[in-house]
């Protein structure tokens, strides 16, 4: 048991050190979030100030990215996933991607739920319910990440590998940029955001590396 581990930890000490990494974002930002920390005072300057960056032709274009990333948009790309996933016989990736996607979901509702922050008053959209942390970039990271694990096994190529890394870290990034923009997120709601995705995709691959590692 113990050189399976020690042959796991190495195998896959990437995926534990992005594992600790979304972690840190989010403990860090959750804790300075509730002790009113420094980050506080910065989430106050940029949604004072971020209006200065608005105008007209790029508030539709931030409306629309965001809009990509809402429950509906959600609900229909995880739909045509599952179809295709079904359609190729992927059903452990489909099982995984499920398992990402809604463990995320309701971590992010839940952990609202208990920390009650309040949204910025001077949104460019209406937005009700609590907002730490986002939502859009929770479920963007996961979605992205979980995307990445099942595609990149799947494309050959050093080009195409980058290519995908490359979409998959810049849309959770654009979703996290919108809800700032739009002044419906505080900067410290998005970066404990992507931290929650990441860290809890990545706990989900670890597991099931572990539970399938040698297994076809």
């Amino acid at each position: 048991m113990g050189t399976k581990l020690w042959a796991y930890l190495k195998k896959y000490s990437f995926l534990l050190l992005a594992n600790i990494f979304g972690l840190y974002l989010f403990a860090k930002m959750a804790e300075d979030v509730i002790e009113k920390e420094f980050i506080v005072v910065v989430d106050r300057w940029i949604s004072i100030h971020i209006n200065v960056l608005h105008t007209p032709m790029l508030n539709e274009i931030m409306i629309e990215l965001t809009d990509l990333n809402g429950g509906v948009g959600i609900l229909v790309f995880s739909l045509l996933f599952a179809a295709g996933a079904a359609y190729f016989k992927w059903y452990r990736d489909l099982w995984f991607y499920i398992l990402s996607v809604g463990g995320a979901a309701a971590a992010f509702v839940t952990i609202k739920l208990i920390v009650q922050r309040v949204r910025p008053e001077s949104g460019l959209l209406n937005v009700t319910g609590y907002s730490f942390p986002s939502g859009h970039a929770t479920m963007s990271m996961s979605m992205a990440a979980a995307l990445y694990f099942i595609l990149s096994k799947r494309v050959h190529g050093t080009v195409w590998h980058l290519l995908l890394l490359l979409v998959c870290m810049t849309w959770p990034l654009m979703i996290a940029a919108s809800r700032v923009y739009l002044d419906v997120h505080w900067l410290s709601d998005v970066i404990a955001g992507l931290g929650l995705g990441l860290f809890w995709v990545t706990l989900v691959i670890l597991f099931f590396e572990w539970k399938y590692d040698g297994r076809s």
